[in-house]
């Protein structure tokens, strides 16, 4: 399957959760390089996480921000490429602004930094009354233009997939999958506006904030 990539991006956080079915990778973008790990979150049900056991939270006091990727399933939708690295751009700025709150922004790896590394995969419009298994990339790329029944309302659909790694040996320390819709839009004809994504990418930057500053004030038994 071929893809849209622009740029380099970040997203939103992890916590494993309650026991699921394993995850396909072949309903991903391929960004990660194993889905079947990740779980329900406990505080978002709706997002997939995965936390390597056993890492002292406590050593890391900066985070290392990767350039955001956007890459997007081939069919889907078209999305103006302006508008993705606008999208992109926005997401890797209230990242840093977020977490700058907790820990100390920095460009180089080094000795005690996360490195964050995320994807967007995929932004589309769909009505309400589709599916869940529609809002999956792929499945989005064929139905995310179209219209089950009944709904009147579109919504912007937004998925991203994050990594986190240790910044100098590059260990796994966590990863996400995430998919956040937007208000209703307010003329459905119009395109995709990045006004229409900006909440999302900040409640996802906050709650990346949230989950990484909990894990390093928890203290490993």
């Amino acid at each position: 399957m071929k893809k849209l990539i622009i740029g380099l991006f970040v997203s939103g956080a992890f916590l494993t959760g309650c026991a699921t079915n394993k995850i396909s990778d072949d309903k991903y973008s391929g960004f990660l390089s194993d889905y079947s790990i990740m779980k329900p979150t406990q505080d978002d049900p709706d997002r997939l996480g995965y936390l390597v056991p056993d890492i002292n939270w406590q050593q890391y006091n900066s985070i290392m921000v990767d350039k955001v990727l956007v890459i997007t399933p081939d069919g889907e939708q078209q999305t103006d490429a302006k508008i993705l690295v606008a999208i992109a751009d926005k997401y890797e700025e209230v990242l840093k602004q977020k977490l700058s709150t907790k820990f100390d922004v920095v460009d180089n790896a080094g000795s005690g930094t996360i490195r964050l590394q995320a994807a967007i995969t995929s932004v589309f419009t769909s009505y309400d009354d589709m599916k869940g298994y529609q809002y999956i990339p792929i499945a989005a790329a064929f139905t995310g233009a179209k219209r089950a029944s009944g709904a009147e309302q579109q919504r912007v659909r937004v998925m991203s997939e994050l990594r986190l790694l240790d910044s100098v040996d590059g260990q796994l320390l966590g990863q996400s999958v995430d998919l956040k819709s937007g208000e209703n839009k307010q003329n459905k004809d119009s395109g995709i506006l990045l006004a229409d994504i900006v909440p999302i990418l900040e409640r996802w930057a906050q709650s990346a904030t949230d989950v990484l500053s909990n894990l390093k004030a928890k203290v490993n038994n």
